[in-house]
């Protein structure tokens, strides 16, 4: 089992460093092209019919891949008013509970989001023309990433490495 949680926790930081680099690029191609749509808008007068279109696909996409980046970092929030309360045991449990039932969401998501994306495979977008399976394809690939990175922490948690090992994951997705 250490095995997988090993494979699994490599997989998870190189998905993340791709992501960060996907990120990097995403932001600053939005801001380029909403500098130029600016500049082509209010100085040239021309203004580009893509531009926005492009920028509000890759904010989406930089939504989604960014969720899975918080989740590796421990940087989403977390309500502890209750878990802060019990027995290190049972909070141990709890975690591990809220992170079971966060992947059956993301499966509900990614499923649906894949359904989604297909049903739109043949749709164009108004100003770019490509197929609005891009856009939303966005969807079930976050919702992909983050089951991966919640299962790694849910077996880790499960099988820790050392007694008393907890990951980040757990203790971010309650700890805040």
């Amino acid at each position: 089992m250490t095995t997988l949680i090993r494979w699994l926790n490599r997989l998870c930081d190189g998905l993340r460093r791709v992501a960060m680099a996907l990120l990097v690029v995403s932001g600053a191609v939005m801001s380029v092209v909403v500098m130029l749509q600016i500049i082509f808008r209010f100085v040239i007068y021309i203004p580009l019919p893509w531009s926005e279109e492009l920028a509000r696909y890759l904010m989406i996409w930089t939504g989604m891949v960014g969720s899975f980046v918080a989740l590796r970092e421990g940087r989403h929030i977390g309500v502890t008013l209750v878990v802060n309360r019990l027995p290190p045991r049972t909070a141990a449990g709890v975690a591990v509970f809220v992170q079971v039932l966060t992947i059956l969401f993301l499966l509900i998501l990614a499923k649906q989001g894949l359904a989604l994306a297909l049903i739109n495979l043949d749709q164009l977008s108004p100003a770019m023309r490509i197929p609005m399976f891009f856009p939303y394809l966005a969807v079930p690939v976050g919702a992909a990433l983050m089951i991966i990175e919640l299962a790694a922490g849910v077996l880790q948690d499960i099988y820790p490495a050392e007694p008393g090992a907890r990951r980040k994951i757990s203790a971010a997705t309650l700890d805040g």
